[in-house]
């Protein structure tokens, strides 16, 4: 499948392993799969992530669209215990109890807030080297990746098909299609330079990923694109090189230079998409007269020249005034733009240009502080 993806059906993205996610965010698709293993007897099947409760409705649908039934439904993995990856795995024990939930102890420790039962769970530290069996003969290697983005994530690496479920690592935003391409880069590379920690923690989970054998055919991720082929290796290698979290934050007064020029960088763009008296009428709530400290400081041709609250949360709310004073396409048209003029510059983009909500702007504060 090439193109834009759509909620009316599974995708068979190889035998016997089905994409069942939600397509309705472009920002942030959440991707959930499903796994059937034919053995002598009755069938076994997986869900690998299950989502949030919102998409429990379009996920259900497609997955008794495959198992006919959740009775069919035997197994459940959660890679870590954000929401968005497994809160809604309580309405599946509903329907079917007997569903058996595969965690670490770390993720175990948040996810059981979800109203998971103790006797659902087990943890996959009690299996021999990670490695779980299952009644058709087929095995299950969890592959830990502490700290991205959470201590207690694992990857499921389903040895048979050589897919790779990884979670949110090798995620990425705004991925119109089902499958990754070179150009889906951008979207991993801001992805994990907001979420991501440091580069030690991608470092090693990428190590752990080149040590399985036989090597992964397919990566699949939580959000984003899916990826195979040889575009594996090459976002392996660009995942190693990737500076992220910490790392991007620590030395952030040494880019000052750089922030400045993605302001203004940002502020042509704005100018260009939604115009020069909009633009105008958010940085007023920005810069002021000497009253009170300005936010920035403007040379006589009104570009910016220092910042001087901190930076990134600076230019993250005055992102969230010019969306709220945006329509949607103008929105969605500066998003991208923002998000490259920050990339190229190696730096993360404003949390602002994630948001896919239109009235949820930051207030300014004019004593020179931001709320959100």
């Amino acid at each position: 499948m090439v193109g834009s993806i759509k909620n009316d059906g599974p995708v068979e993205i190889s035998p016997g392993v089905y994409w069942v996610g939600s397509s309705t965010s472009d920002l942030l698709r959440r991707n959930v799969y499903l796994r059937v293993y034919a053995g002598k007897g009755d069938n076994y099947s997986m869900l690998v992530d299950p989502g949030p409760p919102q998409d429990f409705e379009i996920v259900y649908g497609k997955v008794c669209s495959v198992i006919k039934d959740p009775e069919h439904l035997n197994l459940i993995t959660i890679n870590h215990q954000d929401p968005d990856v497994g809160a809604s795995t309580p309405r599946w024990l509903k329907l079917n109890p007997k569903i058996i939930v595969l965690m670490s102890e770390d993720t175990w420790r948040l996810a059981q807030y979800f109203g998971i039962e103790q006797r659902n769970f087990k943890a996959v530290e009690r299996f021999k080297d990670k490695r779980v069996p299952l009644p058709t003969g087929h095995v299950l290697q969890f592959v830990p990746t502490p700290f991205c983005h959470f201590r207690g994530a694992c990857m499921v690496y389903d040895i048979a098909s050589r897919i790779l479920f990884t979670g949110d690592l090798f995620g990425g935003i705004a991925a119109m299609n089902l499958y990754a391409d070179d150009s889906s880069w951008m979207g991993i590379k801001a992805f994990h330079q907001l979420y991501m920690p440091s580069n030690d923690a991608l470092k090693l989970s990428v190590r752990r990923i080149r040590e399985l054998d036989p090597p992964p055919l397919v990566i699949a991720p939580q959000h984003g694109g899916i990826i195979r082929g040889d575009l594996i290796e090459r976002l392996l290698g660009r995942m190693e090189d990737l500076v992220v979290g910490l790392d991007i934050i620590v030395p952030l007064e040494n880019k000052m230079p750089l922030l400045v020029r993605a302001i203004n960088s940002t502020l042509t763009a704005a100018q260009e998409v939604a115009g020069t008296d909009v633009t105008g009428r958010v940085m007023k709530l920005f810069y002021h007269d000497a009253s009170y400290p300005s936010i920035f400081a403007l040379d006589e041709d009104d570009a910016v020249t220092d910042i001087k609250a901190e930076p990134l949360s600076a230019i993250d709310a005055f992102v969230r005034q010019l969306f709220r004073h945006c329509s949607e396409d103008q929105r969605n048209k500066l998003r991208m733009r923002i998000m490259k003029i920050f990339l190229e510059q190696n730096l993360p983009p404003p949390d602002s240009a994630f948001s896919e909500e239109d009235d949820q702007g930051g207030r300014v504060d004019h004593r020179g502080g931001f709320t959100a």
